[in-house]
């Protein structure tokens, strides 16, 4: 969640180590939007989703008390994994980043031009 005044990729860059104990270096780059009409009665909400870059293993992995697990897989094998995203979501995000483009999504849903 952006902090009040806080813009999108200052947050990325919180989160990160908030979450993982992972600096970035650089500023991160937007690989995707997604509008979510109501989420848990709140109302609307637009996620931002940003490519920090490859993670080296220089930096460990420290989770924050929010989470209990982290791993890094293929695409291919989160098919029977339960995950907060979709696997539709992240297959898309996955091909932003890899292309250096961003995709908008809708309800984790890809919108096609």
């Amino acid at each position: 969640m952006l902090d009040h005044g806080e813009d999108p990729w200052a947050a990325a860059r919180r989160e990160m180590s908030e979450e993982t104990g992972a600096e970035l270096d650089e500023v991160p780059r937007l690989i995707g939007t997604d509008h979510r009409a109501d989420v848990e009665n709140t109302g609307p909400v637009i996620d931002y989703f940003f490519h920090g870059g490859v993670y080296t293993g220089e930096q460990p992995i420290r989770l924050s008390s929010e989470h209990d697990l982290h791993a890094f897989r293929h695409l291919d094998e989160l098919q029977d994994t339960p995950l907060a995203a979709r696997l539709q979501t992240l297959t898309a995000l996955h091909t932003a980043a890899r292309s250096g483009t961003a995709v908008y999504l809708r309800e984790g849903n890809p919108l096609r031009p």
